[in-house]
Protein backbone atom coordinates (compact mmCIF):
# COMPACT_ATOMS: atom_id res chain seq x y z
CA UNK A 1 0.00 0.00 0.00
CA UNK A 2 3.11 2.18 1.26
CA UNK A 3 4.35 2.01 -2.31
CA UNK A 4 1.22 2.43 -4.33
CA UNK A 5 0.76 5.75 -2.26
CA UNK A 6 4.45 6.76 -2.88
CA UNK A 7 3.99 6.28 -6.27
CA UNK A 8 0.22 8.39 -6.92
CA UNK A 9 2.35 11.40 -4.57
CA UNK A 10 5.19 11.11 -6.90
CA UNK A 11 4.04 11.94 -9.83
CA UNK A 12 1.13 14.44 -8.49
CA UNK A 13 3.84 16.08 -7.69
CA UNK A 14 4.44 17.23 -11.28
CA UNK A 15 1.45 19.00 -11.01
CA UNK A 16 1.70 21.02 -8.36
CA UNK A 17 5.57 22.15 -8.22
CA UNK A 18 6.26 25.84 -9.28
CA UNK A 19 6.47 25.72 -12.81
CA UNK A 20 9.43 28.07 -12.52
CA UNK A 21 10.83 24.20 -10.35
CA UNK A 22 10.34 22.39 -13.32
CA UNK A 23 13.42 23.13 -15.00
CA UNK A 24 16.26 20.43 -15.06
CA UNK A 25 18.74 20.89 -11.59
CA UNK A 26 22.59 21.98 -12.44
CA UNK A 27 24.25 21.62 -9.91
CA UNK A 28 27.61 24.71 -9.19
CA UNK A 29 30.20 24.68 -11.86
CA UNK A 30 33.60 23.51 -10.87
CA UNK A 31 35.22 20.17 -10.58
CA UNK A 32 33.99 17.14 -8.60
CA UNK A 33 36.60 14.80 -7.53
CA UNK A 34 34.29 12.30 -5.94
CA UNK A 35 30.80 10.81 -6.12
CA UNK A 36 29.54 12.55 -2.81
CA UNK A 37 30.76 15.72 -3.76
CA UNK A 38 28.43 15.65 -6.55
CA UNK A 39 25.29 14.47 -4.37
CA UNK A 40 26.00 17.32 -1.74
CA UNK A 41 26.69 19.75 -4.52
CA UNK A 42 29.67 20.95 -3.72
CA UNK A 43 33.21 20.48 -6.17
CA UNK A 44 35.92 20.41 -4.42
CA UNK A 45 38.07 23.02 -7.76
CA UNK A 46 36.37 25.63 -8.65
CA UNK A 47 37.35 26.67 -12.78
CA UNK A 48 39.09 29.34 -12.76
CA UNK A 49 41.71 27.32 -10.73
CA UNK A 50 42.57 25.55 -13.70
CA UNK A 51 43.36 25.47 -17.17
CA UNK A 52 43.02 22.82 -19.93
CA UNK A 53 41.69 22.45 -23.69
CA UNK A 54 38.67 20.45 -24.32
CA UNK A 55 35.42 20.53 -26.67
CA UNK A 56 31.97 18.34 -27.12
CA UNK A 57 31.01 16.50 -29.70
CA UNK A 58 28.83 17.38 -32.13
CA UNK A 59 27.51 13.38 -32.78
CA UNK A 60 28.00 12.10 -29.13
CA UNK A 61 27.88 15.39 -26.90
CA UNK A 62 30.97 13.78 -25.44
CA UNK A 63 33.35 16.28 -23.61
CA UNK A 64 36.61 15.03 -24.73
CA UNK A 65 39.72 17.20 -22.94
CA UNK A 66 42.73 17.63 -20.39
CA UNK A 67 42.88 19.60 -17.12
CA UNK A 68 45.78 20.54 -15.60
CA UNK A 69 46.26 23.42 -12.48
CA UNK A 70 46.69 26.53 -12.91
CA UNK A 71 49.07 27.46 -9.97
CA UNK A 72 51.16 23.86 -10.03
CA UNK A 73 50.47 22.51 -13.64
CA UNK A 74 49.66 19.16 -11.55
CA UNK A 75 46.83 16.94 -14.27
CA UNK A 76 43.68 17.11 -12.77
CA UNK A 77 41.34 14.05 -13.34
CA UNK A 78 37.72 15.10 -12.22
CA UNK A 79 34.87 12.26 -11.90
CA UNK A 80 32.47 15.46 -13.08
CA UNK A 81 32.55 18.59 -14.65
CA UNK A 82 30.05 20.82 -14.81
CA UNK A 83 30.28 23.65 -16.77
CA UNK A 84 28.10 26.20 -19.67
CA UNK A 85 25.41 25.05 -17.42
CA UNK A 86 25.79 21.38 -18.58
CA UNK A 87 27.77 18.28 -16.52
CA UNK A 88 29.56 15.49 -17.59
CA UNK A 89 30.45 12.04 -15.83
CA UNK A 90 34.38 10.28 -16.55
CA UNK A 91 34.04 7.52 -18.92
CA UNK A 92 35.48 4.70 -17.03
CA UNK A 93 35.92 2.60 -20.08
CA UNK A 94 37.72 5.18 -22.35
CA UNK A 95 41.06 5.41 -20.49
CA UNK A 96 43.44 4.35 -23.37
CA UNK A 97 44.77 7.94 -24.24
CA UNK A 98 45.58 10.94 -22.28
CA UNK A 99 42.26 12.62 -23.34
CA UNK A 100 39.65 12.21 -20.82
CA UNK A 101 36.42 11.50 -22.17
CA UNK A 102 33.05 12.82 -20.31
CA UNK A 103 29.62 11.47 -20.97
CA UNK A 104 26.96 14.04 -20.78
CA UNK A 105 24.36 13.97 -18.04
CA UNK A 106 21.02 14.25 -19.10
CA UNK A 107 19.65 14.44 -15.84
CA UNK A 108 21.49 15.80 -12.66
CA UNK A 109 19.87 15.19 -9.15
CA UNK A 110 19.07 12.57 -6.57
CA UNK A 111 19.32 9.85 -9.35
CA UNK A 112 21.60 11.29 -12.25
CA UNK A 113 20.57 10.10 -16.54
CA UNK A 114 23.61 9.52 -18.57
CA UNK A 115 23.62 7.53 -21.88
CA UNK A 116 27.25 5.75 -22.55
CA UNK A 117 28.94 4.50 -25.96
CA UNK A 118 30.57 1.30 -25.60
CA UNK A 119 32.15 -0.31 -28.25
CA UNK A 120 32.56 -4.13 -28.96
CA UNK A 121 33.98 -6.39 -31.56
CA UNK A 122 31.50 -8.82 -33.73
CA UNK A 123 32.86 -11.23 -36.18
CA UNK A 124 31.88 -11.20 -39.68
CA UNK A 125 31.67 -14.16 -41.76
CA UNK A 126 33.52 -13.76 -45.17
CA UNK A 127 32.83 -16.46 -47.80
CA UNK A 128 34.45 -17.05 -51.33
CA UNK A 129 32.42 -19.07 -54.03
CA UNK A 130 33.32 -21.12 -56.93
CA UNK A 131 32.47 -19.01 -60.05
CA UNK A 132 30.94 -22.23 -61.94
CA UNK A 133 28.89 -24.21 -59.54
CA UNK A 134 28.26 -21.17 -56.96
CA UNK A 135 29.66 -22.91 -54.17
CA UNK A 136 31.79 -21.44 -51.17
CA UNK A 137 35.08 -23.00 -51.17
CA UNK A 138 36.67 -20.22 -48.78
CA UNK A 139 35.39 -19.39 -45.27
CA UNK A 140 36.48 -17.32 -42.44
CA UNK A 141 35.55 -14.21 -40.35
CA UNK A 142 36.55 -10.64 -39.94
CA UNK A 143 36.78 -9.15 -36.67
CA UNK A 144 35.05 -5.69 -36.59
CA UNK A 145 34.22 -3.17 -33.99
CA UNK A 146 30.59 -1.75 -33.42
CA UNK A 147 29.00 0.35 -31.16
CA UNK A 148 25.81 0.89 -29.15
CA UNK A 149 24.23 3.74 -26.99
CA UNK A 150 23.14 2.53 -23.24
CA UNK A 151 20.95 4.89 -20.95
CA UNK A 152 21.95 4.53 -17.61
CA UNK A 153 21.43 5.82 -14.11
CA UNK A 154 23.60 7.05 -11.23
CA UNK A 155 23.08 7.36 -7.83
CA UNK A 156 26.01 9.83 -6.70
CA UNK A 157 24.90 9.42 -2.66
CA UNK A 158 25.78 5.75 -3.21
CA UNK A 159 28.15 5.50 -6.22
CA UNK A 160 25.50 3.04 -7.56
CA UNK A 161 24.80 2.35 -11.53
CA UNK A 162 22.14 0.75 -13.28
CA UNK A 163 20.67 0.32 -17.04
CA UNK A 164 17.52 2.90 -17.32
CA UNK A 165 14.84 0.30 -17.65
CA UNK A 166 11.21 0.30 -16.15
CA UNK A 167 12.16 -2.33 -13.28
CA UNK A 168 15.53 -0.90 -12.52
CA UNK A 169 13.14 3.07 -12.43
CA UNK A 170 10.67 1.43 -10.19
CA UNK A 171 13.35 0.04 -7.95
CA UNK A 172 15.18 3.06 -7.78
CA UNK A 173 12.00 5.41 -7.23
CA UNK A 174 9.55 3.32 -5.52
CA UNK A 175 7.12 3.99 -8.36
CA UNK A 176 4.79 0.92 -10.25
CA UNK A 177 6.60 -1.20 -12.74
CA UNK A 178 3.94 -3.56 -13.86
CA UNK A 179 4.04 -1.52 -17.19
CA UNK A 180 6.80 -0.69 -19.62
CA UNK A 181 8.00 2.82 -19.93
CA UNK A 182 9.14 4.95 -22.95
CA UNK A 183 12.92 6.27 -22.15
CA UNK A 184 11.28 9.90 -22.37
CA UNK A 185 8.88 8.83 -19.73
CA UNK A 186 11.49 7.61 -17.22
CA UNK A 187 13.39 10.33 -18.23
CA UNK A 188 10.95 12.74 -17.16
CA UNK A 189 9.85 10.76 -14.19
CA UNK A 190 13.38 11.03 -12.74
CA UNK A 191 13.46 15.16 -13.54
CA UNK A 192 10.23 14.90 -11.43
CA UNK A 193 11.97 12.63 -8.35
CA UNK A 194 15.17 14.85 -8.22
CA UNK A 195 12.88 18.05 -7.98
CA UNK A 196 11.24 16.62 -5.19
CA UNK A 197 14.16 14.96 -3.23
CA UNK A 198 16.36 17.74 -4.52
CA UNK A 199 16.69 18.74 -0.51
CA UNK A 200 15.82 15.73 1.50
CA UNK A 201 17.96 13.30 -0.94
CA UNK A 202 16.89 10.33 -2.34
CA UNK A 203 15.01 7.47 -0.39
CA UNK A 204 16.87 3.84 -1.01
CA UNK A 205 16.20 1.91 -3.78
CA UNK A 206 13.84 -0.96 -2.65
CA UNK A 207 15.35 -4.53 -3.44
Amino acid sequence: MNDILSFVFFFVGLSVLPAQSRSRIIPPEGFYLEASSLARQEPEIRLEETVGEWYVGEDDQYLRGTFAMKDSGSPVRPLVVCLEGSCYLLDPVRTDSTVLYFAPLIECGSICVYRIERQYPVQIPIRAYNPVNGRPFIESSVERRTSTLQLMMWNPQTDDHDILTTTNYAAWTGADDRSSMRESDLIKGIRTYNLIFAHGGAPPKQD
